[in-house]
């Protein structure tokens, strides 16, 4: 098994967060929106005026992880086609 490489899990970290602002919410019922692509982490739960926007929300990291782990291997992958494309064409 390889190492880590931490600047391309750091990215895929950094694109999980970008596609949480891009992506729409899913609306789960009037009162609940979730956040995150593929798996949805981070809950925000519809509060009235003057409540803390920190305590209507509810982030789980394990699942902002594995959705950071799953783009890092789909990134890997990406990668390793790139160059492996890019050699059978320099040949």
């Amino acid at each position: 098994m390889k190492k880590i490489d931490w600047k391309i899990f750091n990215f895929a970290l950094w694109i999980e967060v970008v596609l949480s602002y891009i992506l729409p919410f899913r609306i789960i019922d009037d009162f609940q929106y979730r956040v995150g692509f593929p798996i949805p982490f981070l809950s925000v739960y519809n509060a009235p005026i003057g409540v803390s926007p920190l305590t209507s929300m509810s982030l789980n990291f394990l699942e902002f992880l594995l959705n950071g782990v799953i783009i890092y291997l789909i990134l890997l992958f990406a990668i390793r086609v790139y160059q492996k494309a890019k050699r059978s064409n320099v040949k």
